[in-house]
C-alpha cells in the first residue's frame, strides 16, 4: 500500500473534523449554543441552533467553511497528491466521517450535509448541482429535511446513469448512508417522546425531523383564527 496515499487518506479525515461551529462559536463568545448543541436531532445541530441564535450571516460563513474544507482538501489531493479514482473516492468519504464522526468536539458535529458538498461539488460537479437545486425546491418548500434526503439520495442514481467511474457511484452512495447513518442518531430521543419505533426511523431518515415536517407550521384553520 502507498505510504503517501494512506496519508492523503488520514488527512481527509482530519480535515473533515476541523469544527468550524465550535471557532464561530467560541469567537462570538456564545456558550450557551454550544451547551445546546447535540448529535440526537437536527433541531440540535450547531448550524440550525447557530442561525437561530447569531443570525443566518455566522451559520453561512461556519457553513461555507466546512465545504470549502471538503472542497479544497480534495482537490489538493487530486492536484497535488494525484491520486486514482478509487483513493479520491476514499478520501471523499473519509471527510465526511471526519465532519460526522470526529474524534474531538463531538457535541459540534455536523451532520455531514456541508463536507459532503464540497467534496461532490469537486468530483461530481453535475450530480451536485441537481442535488443543490432539489434541496432549494425543497426549502422553498418548507420541507428542506426531506429534500436534503432526495438530493443526496439522487446523486449516485445520476451519477451512474451520466457513466461515471464505478468508484464515484460507489462514494455517492456510501456518503448518503453516512448522513442517514448519522440522523438514526436521535431516533431514541423520538420514540422517547412517545413515538413509535417505526414513525421515528421514517422521521429521522427521511425528514431528519422529531415529528411530522406539518407540526412546525400551524394548520390553516388555526391560522385563520
Amino acid at each position: 500500500m502507498n505510504a503517501g496515499r494512506v496519508l492523503w487518506l488520514s488527512g481527509g479525515y482530519l480535515a473533515g473534523t476541523f469544527p468550524s461551529t465550535l471557532i464561530v462559536a467560541r469567537l462570538r463568545g456564545a456558550g450557551d449554543l454550544i451547551a445546546a448543541s447535540g448529535r440526537g436531532a437536527g433541531e440540535t445541530d450547531p448550524h440550525v441552533l447557530m442561525g437561530k441564535r447569531l443570525g443566518p450571516a455566522w451559520s453561512t460563513i461556519a457553513a461555507t467553511t466546512d465545504v470549502l474544507k471538503a472542497f479544497l482538501f480534495v482537490l489538493a489531493a487530486r492536484g497535488w497528491g494525484h491520486l486514482p479514482t478509487g483513493w479520491l473516492a476514499a478520501v471523499g468519504v473519509a471527510l465526511v466521517v471526519g465532519h460526522a464522526y470526529p474524534f474531538y468536539a463531538g457535541r459540534m458535529a455536523g451532520r455531514g450535509l456541508a463536507a459532503a458538498s464540497g467534496v461532490l461539488l469537486v468530483l461530481l460537479p453535475l450530480e451536485m448541482t441537481i442535488a443543490g437545486v432539489l434541496f432549494l425546491l425543497g426549502a422553498a418548500a418548507r420541507n428542506s429535511g426531506l429534500a436534503s434526503t432526495v438530493g443526496f439520495g439522487s446523486v449516485a442514481l445520476v451519477a451512474a446513469i451520466q457513466g461515471q467511474p464505478r468508484q464515484f457511484v460507489v462514494m455517492g452512495g456510501a456518503i448518503f448512508g453516512l448522513i442517514l447513518l448519522r440522523r438514526v442518531e436521535g431516533v431514541r430521543a423520538v420514540i422517547r417522546s412517545g413515538v413509535g419505533p417505526g414513525r421515528a426511523v421514517l422521521y429521522r431518515i427521511f425528514f431528519d425531523s422529531s415529528g411530522p415536517p406539518a407540526r412546525r407550521w400551524p394548520a390553516r384553520g388555526r391560522a385563520r383564527q
